[in-house]
């Protein structure tokens, strides 16, 4: 799970190979805090739209 809110369109691609580059380096349980933070920050994310009005 990678969460690529905030970043440009031009910056999507470069953002997600450092992403798996780093995280591929993670023990197991660093790797389940990381990805449990990504989901957060994307339930926050789609949880502002929401209650802006926008799909």
């Amino acid at each position: 799970m990678i969460c690529l809110d905030g970043y440009r369109p031009d910056e999507l691609m470069d953002q997600t190979l450092h992403a798996i580059r780093t995280r591929l380096a993670h023990e197991p349980d660093e790797e389940r805090s990381v990805a449990a933070e990504e989901l957060r920050r994307l339930a926050r994310a789609r949880l502002a739209r929401l209650a802006a009005g926008c799909p």
